[in-house]
C-alpha cells in the first residue's frame, strides 16, 4: 500500500519536476538550427545524396574484426564496449560523441523520466534482445561467446522471438480492457521467468510490435496514392469518410506501460469501430464502408551499416528501380519467367517516394523554436522504405516505443478508448496524469543516437570468404568439397562478380582507373539464381549528410565501397489472401513434422503470407504487398530471427520443444519437412518464405509433416482458406494465382528449388560468411 502511495505522489509531481534527459550539449537551440538546415528549403534536404565527383577514388569500408564484433559488456554499454561495434579507425573524439546515444539506448528508463504512458518497452534495447536466447552457433553472437555478466545485446541484434504471437491473447482482455504484451523483457534485459511459452494458451513470447489500423483499398489517401491508411490515432483527417480518426491509440499498439495505472493497450474491438459496421464481404473482408481492419507485427533490425545506406546517391538507387519489369539478365539456370507470367524477369522494384512534413516554428518574435516533421523523397530506411533519413525512426522510436517527446515531436500519443466489458471507458486518471506538457529529452540525446547508429561498422568477413577475396584469383575454380569451394559455388549462384567483390572490399585490389567490372559487382554474364537481383551486394557511397553539418564519423562513411547486400527499393512479397483479409494474424497452428528419422517435433507452421495493409502515418507509396530488400549485412555473424516480423526464429527457448517450421524443396524432394533447429535451417527457411510453396508433385515424400502446408482437417483457425487451400498457398507455377500471388523473387526461388542440396548448401555457407 505504502509502495503505490509513493507510485502515486512520484506521478503527480512528475510534470512539475521533471527534469529533461540528456546533456543539451549541443543545446536544443543549436540542434534545432542544425535540424533546419539538414531539411533545406524542400525534397529531402541534404539527405539527397548525389554521385562521387568524377574521379574520385572509392576505398573499402572499414570492418569491425569479426570476432570482436557485437561482443560488448552488461548494459548500459561504456566507451570500451565501442570497440565491438564502430569504425575501427574512430578517434576518440568521435567516440565520445556516440557516447550520449549508446548510453540512452542502453539504460533502461522510468515513469518519472517521462517513460510510460504509451511504451512497449523500458529502453531502445528492448526491442533489440535476440543475441539474449541464441541458439549457440560457431562465428554467431550468443551469450556463450560473451564477457561475463553480458549477453551480448547492442543494437546490433534484433527483435527477439521463441514463439509465434497469439493474438487472441494480446488483442482485448475484456475484463480490463486492454490488451497483453506477447511475452516480456524485464527492465535489467533479463526474460521475464513468468513468461508463457505456450503460444496455444497465452499470448507467446517476442520482442516484436504490433501495428492495426483499418484499410479502404478502393480509395486514394491525401498523396494520390492507392489504398488508404486510416491510423486511429485520435488526430489524422480521415479523407474517405470526412470524419476525424477514432481514438484508439495510433497504429501501433502499446502493451508495456511504464505507469502501474495504465492498462496495457488493446487492438480497438471490431464492434466499437464506426469504420466495421455491418456484415463484412466473405471474400474481401471489406465492410460496407470500405474497409477492413489490418493487423500486422514488426521487427526492429539490427542497426548494421546504417550510415552507409544513408550515403548511397540517391540516382544509385533509382537506377535500379524496374517497376514495370522491363529489364532483364543473363542466368545459365533456366528461364521461366514467361511461364510465371512475367514480362522480364520477374522482378520489379520500386523506390518508396516519401512525403516532406518538415516544418520550422518560430516564436512571435520570429526566433526559430522548434523544426518538427521530417524530409520527403527517396525513402531508404524501415521495413517498408518509408523513411529518408535515420532521425525519423530515433524520434518515432522515442515516442512509440519509450513515450518520450522532445523539441522535434512535441506530442504525446493520444490516449485510446478503453473497452471493458460494460463498455468503451477512458484510461485511468493517475495514467491521463503522466502525459508531459513539455519536452522530456533534449535533442542532445537523439542526435548523439544517429551518430551511434550512423557509425555502427559492419563486421569483417568469415575467415573462409575472406581468405578467398584475399587470394590472387578469387573466381578460379576450388575443390567444391573444401569451405572455401562451398562459400565460392554460393557465392556465384547467389549472382556474384568475385573478382569485382575482391576488388571493391580488398584494400589495394582496385587497379588504378577501376577494373571496368559491374559497379555493383554483380555477374551480368551470368547470373545464377539471381539473389543479386534485389540483395546488391556492393553500393558506392557519396559524401554523407555527416559531411555537410560537422556531425562526427564522416570520413568512415564517404566515398566507400560499401557490401550492404540490398537494393533499397520495395519487392512484392507472397500474399494469401485468406491470411491478408483476416481481422487478425492466423492463430498459432501446430504441425508434427519429423525429418531425416529424428523424433517428431511439434512445430509451429511458419506463414507463408507477407501481406497486410498495417502500415504508419507514412505509408507513402508503398502497397501491402511490399517490402523493402533487406540488407544482408553481419546475417552470419548476428543470426536468427530473420523476415520483417522476426517470423522465422531460432530460440534456445523452444529449440528442444516447439520449433518453428515449414517445408522446402531442391532438386530431389518437394516440399519436404523443415524443422528450424540450427542456422542452416533458419536461413533456408528464410529463402523457402520469399515465394509461397512449390506444388506437390511425385517427389512430395510420404513423411510426417510433408507436403503443402495446409491447416490440419481438424484444426480451428480463424483464417478460412476455402476448400482448396493447397491451391491458394500452393498454386501451380502456371496458375493466375501464382502469377498474381507469387513474390518478386518467384523465378529466383523456383531456381533455387532446382539445386540440388548440395548447391542450396552453398548458398546458405556463402551467407553464413556475411
Amino acid at each position: 500500500m505504502r509502495k503505490g502511495l509513493i507510485m502515486v505522489a512520484v506521478l503527480a509531481a512528475v510534470g512539475a519536476l521533471m527534469a529533461e534527459l540528456g546533456s543539451n550539449i549541443p543545446t536544443d537551440n543549436q540542434l534545432v538550427a542544425q535540424r533546419a538546415l539538414e531539411g533545406g528549403a524542400a525534397g529531402a534536404g541534404i539527405f539527397d545524396i548525389v554521385v562521387p565527383p568524377p574521379g574520385t577514388v572509392l576505398e573499402p569500408v572499414k570492418r569491425v574484426p569479426r570476432s570482436k564484433f557485437g561482443i560488448v559488456g552488461p548494459f548500459p554499454l561504456t566507451l570500451q564496449d565501442l570497440d565491438a561495434l564502430v569504425y575501427p579507425d574512430a578517434t576518440l573524439q568521435e567516440r565520445q560523441a556516440f557516447l550520449e546515444g549508446m548510453t540512452f539506448f542502453t539504460t533502461a528508463h522510468t515513469a518519472a523520466e517521462g517513460a510510460g504512458p504509451m511504451a512497449n518497452q523500458p529502453f531502445c534495447l528492448g526491442c533489440h534482445m535476440s543475441s539474449l536466447e541464441a541458439v549457440p552457433t560457431p562465428g554467431v553472437v550468443s551469450p556463450a561467446s560473451c564477457v561475463p555478466g553480458s549477453t551480448c545485446v547492442s543494437l546490433v541484434s534484433r527483435a527477439a522471438r521463441s514463439t509465434p504471437t497469439n493474438f487472441k491473447f494480446t488483442s482485448f482482455d475484456p475484463l480490463t480492457g486492454g490488451g497483453q504484451p506477447a511475452g516480456h523483457v524485464l527492465a535489467d534485459g533479463q526474460p521475464d521467468p513468468n513468461d508463457n511459452l505456450d503460444a496455444l494458451n497465452g499470448p507467446g513470447r517476442t520482442a516484436a510490435f504490433t501495428v492495426s489500423g483499418d484499410f479502404d483499398p478502393s480509395h486514394v489517401d491525401a498523396l494520390g496514392n492507392p489504398g488508404f491508411f486510416d491510423p486511429l490515432d485520435g488526430a489524422t483527417n480521415n479523407i474517405v469518410t470526412g470524419l476525424t480518426s477514432q481514438p484508439f491509440g495510433g497504429f501501433v499498439q502499446h502493451t508495456r506501460p511504464s505507469i502501474p495505472e495504465c492498462v496495457p493497450k488493446p487492438i480497438a474491438p471490431v464492434a466499437f469501430d464506426v469504420n466495421l459496421q455491418g456484415t463484412p464481404d466473405p471474400k474481401t473482408g471489406l465492410y460496407p464502408s470500405g474497409f477492413r481492419r489490418t493487423v500486422g507485427e514488426r521487427a526492429g533490425p539490427p542497426y548494421i551499416g546504417r550510415g552507409l545506406m544513408e550515403a548511397v546517391p540517391t540516382a544509385d538507387i533509382l537506377a535500379n528501380a524496374d517497376p514495370g519489369d522491363t529489364q532483364g539478365h543473363n542466368s545459365s539456370l533456366g528461364n521461366y519467367a514467361a511461364s510465371l507470367g512475367c514480362k522480364s524477369d520477374c522482378i520489379s522494384g520500386k523506390a518508396n517516394m516519401i512525403p516532406r512534413t518538415l516544418v520550422l516554428h518560430t516564436d512571435p518574435n520570429g526566433n526559430l523554436t522548434s523544426v518538427t516533421g521530417f524530409v520527403g523523397g527517396v525513402g531508404r530506411f524501415g521495413l517498408r522504405a518509408n523513411g529518408v533519413e535515420i532521425m525519423q525512426f530515433i524520434i518515432g522510436g522515442l515516442q512509440g516505443e519509450l513515450s518520450f517527446t522532445n523539441l522535434i515531436n512535441g506530442k504525446e500519443i493520444n490516449f485510446p478508448t478503453l473497452f471493458p466489458s460494460t463498455g468503451p471507458a477512458p484510461e485511468p486518471a493517475a495514467c491521463l496524469a503522466a502525459a508531459s506538457t513539455s519536452p522530456e529529452i533534449h535533442l542532445s540525446s537523439p542526435f548523439s543516437e544517429r551518430s551511434f547508429i550512423r557509425n555502427t561498422a559492419p563486421p569483417e568477413f568469415g575467415n573462409t570468404l575472406l581468405h578467398l577475396l584475399k587470394s590472387p584469383h578469387p573466381a578460379m575454380y576450388r575443390d567444391i568439397h573444401s569451405k572455401e569451394g562451398k562459400v565460392q559455388r554460393g557465392a556465384k549462384l547467389f549472382g556474384i562478380d568475385l573478382v569485382a567483390f575482391a576488388n571493391r572490399m580488398i584494400a589495394g585490389r582496385m587497379p588504378a582507373g577501376g577494373d571496368g567490372r559491374d559497379l555493383h559487382a554483380i555477374n551480368q554474364a551470368d547470373r545464377k539464381l539471381d539473389c543479386a537481383g534485389c540483395h546488391t551486394p556492393i553500393h558506392r557511397t557519396g559524401q554523407s549528410p555527416a559531411a555537410l553539418t560537422g556531425d562526427p564519423g564522416a570520413e568512415h562513411l564517404s566515398f566507400v565501397w560499401a557490401p550492404i547486400f540490398s537494393d533499397l527499393l520495395l519487392h512484392k512479397m507472397p500474399v494469401i489472401n485468406a491470411e491478408r483479409f483476416a481481422q487478425r494474424p492466423r492463430d498459432p497452428l501446430v504441425i508434427a513434422r519429423q525429418v531425416d528419422g529424428s523424433r517428431p517435433f511439434e512445430t509451429f507452421d511458419l506463414p507463408r503470407s507477407f501481406a497486410d495493409d498495417a502500415f504508419s502515418n507514412l505509408k507513402a507509396t508503398a502497397r501491402g504487398q511490399e517490402f523493402r530488400t533487406a540488407p544482408l549485412m553481419g546475417l552470419g555473424r548476428m543470426g536468427a530471427p530473420f523476415l520483417h516480423d522476426a517470423r522465422v526464429y531460432l530460440s534456445s527457448l523452444t529449440v528442444n520443444s516447439n520449433p518453428a517450421g515449414t517445408v522446402t524443396t531442391n532438386s530431389k524432394v518437394t516440399n519436404a519437412p523443415l524443422v528450424v533447429r540450427i542456422l542452416d535451417d533458419a536461413i533456408r527457411a528464410a529463402i523457402e518464405l520469399h515465394d509461397l510453396p512449390a506444388p506437390d508433385d511425385e517427389n512430395t515424400p510420404d513423411v510426417l509433416g510433408a507436403g503443402c502446408p495446409v491447416p490440419p482437417a481438424n484444426s480451428s483457425s480463424n483464417v478460412s482458406y476455402g476448400s482448396s487451400p493447397q491451391a491458394v498457398i500452393c498454386p501451380p507455377y502456371n496458375s493466375n494465382v501464382s502469377k498474381t500471388h507469387r513474390s518478386d523473387s518467384r523465378e529466383v526461388i523456383r531456381r533455387f528449388r532446382a539445386l540440388s542440396p548440395e548447391d542450396q548448401q552453398a548458398v546458405i555457407e556463402f551467407l553464413k560468411q556475411l
